[in-house]
């Protein structure tokens, strides 16, 4: 199972399996109410394996969530998901002992261990918990026949079993209905999670389609701004230096050739800020930052750190905060604007927000600038989070792994 960065996969994985959380407390309850059933129908005591198992079983769950929860990876919920899923085939292994080992249905408890860990598990620990639950069910079938353990019957009775009527019960409600209502719950279960992850995916591909379209025409429309430049200010000057050196005017020739080299020097840094490189984000910023103050009247609140940060960390940050101003300036009619970047152990978070007239989130269509924005972060493997709403400004937020 795949996602766009790391953080959406753990969301992504953990929303999984907190489903199948739920679809075994379901298929565990039904079995519950089944042996209740069994137990009011028979003598057999509430403290009996055909009841006792399953309700531990099934509070077992309890732990395992709140576990899952916890997980702040992929590797660490498969972990918790492997040591729960160990943890059921052993006790799977004292039901089906405690339930009359292979007299009876032992087999078929494992079944939904063994889909949920080669459904949702790595393959190399789906196999480990299928060979598990293999083993562990020879291991008791082979102890039993060598009388190394307790052979269990789970209906002691000197009647035939298709006429006792606790047996009769047992097989149809615990072996037919039980069995296959979970298990087609379970199935339906799966098909609406490969269901959603098919919208998802095609969601996914229109988004990157237009993308893709936007990218096209913002790149052709980069090109010909930096030809207009070239041509309308850089050329212009050099011919007028040429000029000038033709007429033997030295003292104009170098000025306009000064400003040749600082128009050069001005479009080389809308491309790429030479400070980022050299001395971090937090220099490349505060330079950024400046430009924007000497161009608008925005009152500016600022908090930005020093020094550099790992690659491609910072130049998202950078590039985030140079599209989220450059949509201030565009369309906020702000008045004051904060920018913060801080950095908080392995991950550095920032937040651009703005008192200007904001936009619907339901309504507003995206153009170029926010998907773009995502982009930057999660090729970073970072996340990112837009919220606005007419008349209450706008906020832009993101946290990138270092």
């Amino acid at each position: 199972m795949s996602a766009a960065h790391p953080q959406a996969q753990v969301s992504t994985l953990r929303a999984t399996i907190q489903r199948t959380i739920l679809v075994r407390r379901i298929s565990l309850g039904m079995f519950c109410a089944v042996a209740a059933l069994v137990v009011l129908t028979s003598d057999i005591s509430p403290l009996d394996p055909l009841f006792a198992v399953p309700f531990s079983w099934l509070v077992l769950t309890v732990p395992f969530a709140w576990l899952i929860r916890r997980q702040p990876s992929v590797r660490g919920l498969h972990m918790i998901h492997t040591g729960f899923l160990v943890f059921e085939v052993l006790l799977i292994a004292l039901l089906v002992h405690l339930l009359g080992g292979v007299e009876w249905l032992g087999a078929v408890f494992y079944l939904y261990t063994v889909i949920y860990a080669n459904f949702f598990l790595p393959k190399t620990l789906g196999y480990m918990i299928t060979g598990l639950a293999v083993g562990s069910y020879t291991g008791i079938a082979l102890a039993e026949y060598a009388g190394l353990i307790p052979h269990n019957p789970l209906f002691p009775t000197d009647e035939p079993l298709h006429r006792y009527l606790p047996y009769v019960v047992a097989t149809i409600a615990v072996g037919a209905v039980g069995l296959y209502a979970a298990l087609a719950f379970t199935v339906r279960a799966f098909a609406a999670m490969y269901e959603r992850q098919q919208v998802e995916l095609l969601r996914r591909e229109q988004g990157l389609r237009r993308l893709s379209s936007r990218l096209l025409s913002a790149q052709e429309e980069e090109r010909r701004r930096i030809a207009g430049k070239l041509h309308d200010e850089l050329g212009q000057v050099l011919a007028a230096a040429r000029w000038a050196l033709a007429a033997e005017d030295a003292q104009e020739a170098s000025a306009l050739l000064g400003q040749a080299v600082e128009g050069t020097r001005s479009l080389a840094r809308d491309l790429r800020p030479p400070l980022l490189d050299e001395l971090g984000l937090g220099p490349a910023l505060s330079h950024l930052l400046e430009r924007f103050q000497a161009s608008s009247e925005i009152r500016m609140e600022t908090d930005i750190p020093h020094g550099k940060l790992p690659e491609p960390a910072q130049t998202a940050a950078f590039r985030v905060i140079q599209e989220a101003l450059e949509n201030v300036r565009r369309h906020a009619h702000a008045r004051t604007l904060h920018v913060e970047v801080r950095r908080e152990g392995d991950m550095v978070t920032g937040c651009v927000s703005d008192d200007g007239v904001g936009f619907s989130m339901q309504t507003t269509t995206e153009g170029l600038g926010i998907p773009g924005m995502r982009e930057w972060v999660s090729l970073a493997g970072g996340e990112l989070t837009v919220s606005s709403a007419p008349g209450r400004g706008t906020e832009v937020s993101f946290s990138i792994p270092l």
